[in-house]
């Protein structure tokens, strides 16, 4: 019964006036809390880094996880794109890193805030895990409270 009324409140919260991907991000965001975890889902690190553009007219954060040690993580990254200088925040342990990253993801999207889903100019994968931010301390102000919020609800089983 709690997590149907955690749920009800988050919708009531993050729909204020959607638009049609805002709501298909808060569904899915309720179809992920509902089903039962994974057994593959396991302990590992949901870590973040700023992309420095040259006009800093938008701030793009990569946000992932890794069962890696973070400096293993960062050094595979930047010889996999090194295109933009990358400022690496420290990452947030949790149990259940799939369903956490998922759900992060989600409640960005829910919240108004664009996935980047294009090719890399410079080693043209396509990355999918990149948002738009504000501001250069969304890392503070959002995404670790962000992380740190949804982890305790997974493990609290709301």
């Amino acid at each position: 019964m709690h997590s149907i009324l955690f749920i009800i409140k988050w919708i009531f919260e993050m729909l204020g006036s959607p638009t049609s991907w805002m709501m298909l991000a808060a569904i899915k965001f309720i179809v992920t809390t509902i089903k039962v975890l994974s057994i593959f889902d396991r302990r590992s690190k949901i870590y973040t880094f700023h992309i420095v553009e040259d006009d800093e007219l938008e701030f793009l954060f990569k946000i992932g996880r890794t069962s890696w040690p973070l400096e293993e993580r960062k050094l595979e990254w930047d010889r996999q794109c090194p295109s933009k200088p990358h400022i690496w925040y420290d990452g947030v342990n949790v149990n259940h890193s799939h369903r956490v990253e998922h759900l992060v993801y989600l409640e960005l999207m829910a919240c108004g805030y664009k996935r980047v889903i294009k090719c890399c100019p410079d080693c043209g994968k396509r990355y999918q895990e990149i948002f738009h931010l504000p501001h250069a301390d969304a890392w503070e102000t959002i995404i670790k409270p962000l992380i740190e919020k949804i982890n305790a609800e997974v493990e609290n089983g709301v």
